[in-house]
């Protein structure tokens, strides 16, 4: 079996797991700065950015594999995978955005939203419908849940330590460099998780693509490309009139 990636898609997920690395920073703070609804609906909104985010950046990827027989994906398990990373989200959000974060409490979000992660993974993999068998080497699969927890740990450290920092070109700078760590951190898990599936080709049980609630992996991964994207733009517009409207 001959296993591909296409390139472009793989810059194309990497960019925009960076993009929510970079969203979910500036957003951290919105939450901070609020209170009351105003604060559970930058939560919510920011859960929702960082949750699709990663969950792009995942099916997007997933468009990029390629083993030379036709995948589609089952819609409900990919909404399912869908809520698991933003429950995830939520969570990892609501408590480094509380006034005091300790070591232990960190540790317990990034164990939730690490494996909510991980979950998201493979749950989306168990959305694929390929002609044969999926298994997973028990080594690297565990090795991709604690990649996911590690990769949480340390995202919600940087947002926190950014958070304490005075908004200067030196932050500027650090925002970018913990954007691009969030994101290659995030790639980190999924292509371990990759690693760890180990696909058996049946070609005599091919599966019928023409079901109604199949998806074709290239309509998702455009979908999901063009969607998150777009949020990103949206999101960008909305934290621009924030900062505008507390500077006036």
């Amino acid at each position: 079996m001959n296993i591909t990636y296409d390139i472009p898609l793989v810059i194309l997920s990497a960019i925009v797991a960076v993009g929510a690395g970079f969203f979910t920073i500036e957003m951290s703070n919105e939450i901070v700065l609020n209170k009351g609804i105003e604060r559970w609906t930058w939560l919510i909104i920011s859960a929702i950015t960082m949750g699709m985010g990663i969950w792009g950046m995942h099916f997007i990827a997933m468009t990029a594999f390629s083993m030379g027989v036709e995948v589609s994906y089952d819609f409900l398990i990919v909404v399912i995978s869908l809520l698991a990373a933003i429950i995830g989200c939520v969570q990892g959000l609501y408590i480094i955005t509380q006034p005091l974060v300790n070591l232990k409490t960190l540790l317990a979000a990034s164990i939730t939203m690490g494996v909510a992660i991980a979950g998201m993974h493979y749950i989306g993999m168990a959305a694929m419908r390929v002609p044969g068998t999926i298994n997973y080497d028990p080594i690297i699969f565990t090795l991709s849940v604690i990649i996911a927890i590690v990769v949480s740990f340390a995202a919600m450290k940087i947002v926190i330590s950014l958070r304490q920092m005075k908004k200067n070109s030196r932050y500027s700078l650090y925002k970018v460099i913990a954007s691009l760590i969030m994101g290659g951190a995030v790639l980190s898990m999924h292509y371990t998780g990759m690693a760890a599936a180990k696909f058996k080709i049946d070609v005599s049980s091919l599966l019928s693509l023409s079901q109604a609630n199949f998806l074709d992996s290239e309509v998702i991964g455009s979908s999901v490309g063009i969607t998150v994207i777009g949020m990103f733009a949206i999101i960008y517009i909305v934290l621009l009139n924030a900062s505008w409207n507390r500077s006036v």
